[in-house]
């Protein structure tokens, strides 16, 4: 459990970092991913939306889903969300296959495979169980409603026996 305290916050600091810097100054990347998202927005009726708006969109959610994860907010789904939002922009963040120069092409293809692990440990952080202090309030809850239900029952049970009792009384 301490490792997961302790590994969750660590996975999601980069996450959040990546999501202010493009929400604060997502001109850089908008016009990085202009010429690839343009056409696809036009093709969608999006052409008044600007790269800029999906980029600050993007790094918005991005930021809000890496703190929610870092603070063990809904874990599993802010690690799941974040996912999502990472897996669809693998691909264009450094296009390695439009890369010319040798040494460019093998940074963006360290980058790529570092994006790639960075996604297998949200994967991991999506699917990982919950911890034993989670695990023992949910027992404990269960046990506390299935106790106040046999209460109920037995209470059920001795109305109807008294109901019955004295129903006898008068049909005698």
């Amino acid at each position: 459990m301490v490792l997961r305290q302790l590994a969750r916050p660590l996975l999601a600091s980069w996450f959040v970092y990546s999501g202010v810097q493009a929400t604060l100054a997502p001109q850089a990347r908008a016009a990085a991913l202009a010429p690839d998202l343009d056409p696809v927005l036009a093709d969608m009726g999006l052409g008044e939306i600007s790269t800029e708006d999906v980029v600050k969109a993007h790094g918005a959610a991005t930021a809000a889903a890496g703190v929610s994860l870092a603070l063990s907010r809904t874990p599993r789904t802010s690690a799941l969300f974040l996912a999502a939002l990472h897996g669809g922009t693998l691909g264009f963040d450094k296009p390695f296959w439009k890369e010319t120069d040798p040494d460019r092409r093998r940074e963006a293809i360290e980058s790529l495979v570092k994006n790639v692990a960075i996604m297998g440990g949200l994967l991991i952080a999506a699917t990982a169980g919950h911890s034993a202090h989670h695990n023992n309030r949910a027992k404990s809850k269960k046990d506390k409603a299935h106790k106040a239900a046999e209460s109920q029952k037995a209470k059920v049970a001795q109305a109807q026996k008294t109901a019955t009792t004295e129903l006898r009384k008068y049909f005698r």
